[in-house]
């Protein structure tokens, strides 16, 4: 599928289409999920930081890690353990770099699945 070779910088196609057993209609529902989510996660894990919550950050990221796990992404993957890890220890001075860098591997992670779940819905 050479159409989603240009997205393999962001997340891996095909390892993420083998973890749901090449089933197209669950990756679809998956990719519409976190297409609603994720900016949820990624909002809270925000205003947890603005506001000095560690805990809430932690629990935030956490939940976007299980989602990002799901397609293969290991540039957003690293920032959001990162972000995890930071955050479980208390330590928020790095955190607004941390999110900065994980805010925007998310946006190019929802950029790269938009397209995918657009070519579905229309297949």
């Amino acid at each position: 599928m050479s159409d989603h070779l240009n997205q393999h910088s962001v997340f891996d196609f095909e390892e993420a289409l083998a973890r749901v057993d090449q089933d197209r209609e669950t990756f679809l529902m998956l990719i519409e999920l976190f297409l609603e989510h994720g900016p949820n996660d990624l909002a809270q894990a925000q205003a947890a930081l603005t506001a000095g919550d560690a805990v809430g950050v932690a629990r935030s990221s956490h939940r976007l890690k299980g989602a990002i796990l799901q397609f293969c992404a290991p540039s957003a993957l690293q920032a959001c353990k990162e972000l995890e890890e930071y955050a479980k220890a208390g330590n928020l001075t790095q955190g607004v770099e941390l999110y900065a860098t994980l805010e925007q591997e998310v946006h190019r992670l929802l950029a790269g699945l938009r397209p995918i779940l657009d070519q579905g819905m229309a297949a």
